[in-house]
């Protein structure tokens, strides 16, 4: 039998392309498979380490908690939330005495996010560490009128975003020792530079009026009222309505949206109804959604430096709170709409507040916002109601969205619920 090698070459060069063909088919499936295998998105490695770094916090196990943080401010610089993620970090180093390290981050945070709705607490937490150390301060303290209690002194000094020109650092200090000596005519003074055509620079103006957001003078820490330690001082209260005019005049004529910003906040820290009924109102009229935003946190700024008295501290809080509340429901900006709730947040007893979580509630049925939605559903993981927690178990049982209800399920992990808990074991199973 001869063999024929023509064909014999052509059997084998079918049989190599076969093996060939074969193996990189298998080759690509096994690629294909690989290729549909689940990514983890930025936003999700972000959530699932700010619950862990949280979940820390709650332990009080300060320096693996700062671990994660800075984890996500340095692989996560660009999501949303990674100015709170800040703020955790800083507090993580305070617990630890890391003060410059705390430091270093809350520069960093209001560096890069001016307009957080953490910005304030940042700048809290500053000049609580100032207090605490009763360190030297870079521009000289003024001597008050009357006794000042040792750890507001450390505040006369406010801690500065821009550094000042030699020439405005004296004129600073200058005003400060005139509104001590003569808050009247400093007030005045201060709607001169507010008006237009002032020739007054931006960084002076923004110093100078927070000064007006950080001046507890006194011990009981009310701004420009009676008795202090013990002496009987003449009541200073009719300067209240003069420099709450002089700041609205001065919203008013001034065109420059950072020193709006702080005329802003110092209206807000004036604790008292006629100052908030002004920003309610200015939130309406209010077309630049930066001033929006300023306003909404400010709303949510926790009044930590209290002028008035508690009976008009508390009328404050709650307009703000109700003011936060319609803004959540009724803006179309759905940025403002998540601003707002994270500051409704800030309010002790936030979610205890009647009708609160059925309101967010039916805003989550009927929103369309993704973000929006995911908010609400972290929102009420942060309550401590049964209903919050029932919320969720209906979401993550119910909803069409599955990246929602694998937010709502691991917003779940805190509940004692029975229910919910035999819920997270049949999922398992």
């Amino acid at each position: 039998m001869k063999i024929n090698l023509k064909n014999c070459g052509i059997i084998l060069a079918i049989l190599f392309n076969l093996i060939i063909f074969s193996s990189t088919g298998f080759g690509s499936s096994q690629l294909r498979s690989e290729s549909t295998k689940y990514v983890v998105t930025e936003d999700e490695k972000f959530n699932k380490t700010f619950r862990e770094g949280r979940d820390l916090i709650d332990k009080e196990e300060w320096k693996k908690a700062a671990a994660k943080f800075n984890e996500i401010v340095c692989d996560c610089p660009e999501n949303k939330g990674v100015d709170a993620a800040f703020y955790w970090l800083a507090f993580c180093y305070k617990k630890q005495n890391m003060f410059k390290e705390m430091d270093k981050t809350l520069d960093r945070l209001l560096s890069n996010f001016p307009s957080s709705s953490w910005a304030d607490d940042a700048r809290v937490m500053k000049y609580e560490q100032l207090s605490a150390f009763a360190s030297t301060p870079s521009r000289p303290l003024v001597a008050p009128r009357f006794p000042v209690d040792p750890v507001a002194a450390t505040l006369l000094s406010t801690v500065s975003q821009t550094p000042l020109e030699r020439e405005d650092e004296i004129k600073l200090a200058a005003f400060q020792s005139l509104y001590s000596a003569n808050p009247k005519r400093a007030i005045e003074i201060l709607g001169e530079m507010l008006q237009g055509g002032s020739k007054t620079s931006e960084t002076l103006k923004r110093e100078i009026i927070r000064t007006f957001r950080t001046s507890r003078y006194f011990v009981d820490g009310d701004f420009l009222y009676t008795t202090v330690a013990g002496n009987d001082t003449k009541s200073e209260k009719q300067f209240l309505p003069q420099l709450r005019d002089t700041l609205v005049k001065g919203y008013q004529s001034e065109t420059n949206i950072k020193v709006k910003t702080e005329i802003i906040y110092a209206l807000s820290n004036l604790n008292d109804a006629e100052s908030d009924s002004y920003i309610v109102q200015l939130y309406a009229s209010e077309q630049n959604k930066e001033l929006k935003k300023a306003i909404i946190n400010s709303f949510g700024e926790g009044h930590y430096f209290t002028f008035g008295p508690a009976t008009n501290s508390t009328t404050s809080k709650n307009i703000d709170f109700q003011k936060l509340l319609e803004i959540i429901r009724t803006e179309k900006d759905s940025e403002l709409r998540r601003l707002a709730l994270s500051n409704l947040r800030k309010f002790s007893g936030w979610s205890a507040k009647e009708g609160v979580l059925e309101i967010l509630s039916q805003m989550y049925d009927s929103e369309n916002d993704e973000e929006l939605k995911l908010t609400i559903i972290r929102t009420f993981s942060s309550a401590k109601e049964n209903q919050a927690a029932m919320k969720l178990l209906n979401i993550a049982k119910n909803d069409k969205s599955d990246k929602m209800r694998l937010e709502a399920i691991r917003a779940l992990r805190t509940s004692n619920n029975p229910e919910i808990q035999k819920f997270l074991e049949d999922l398992i199973r």
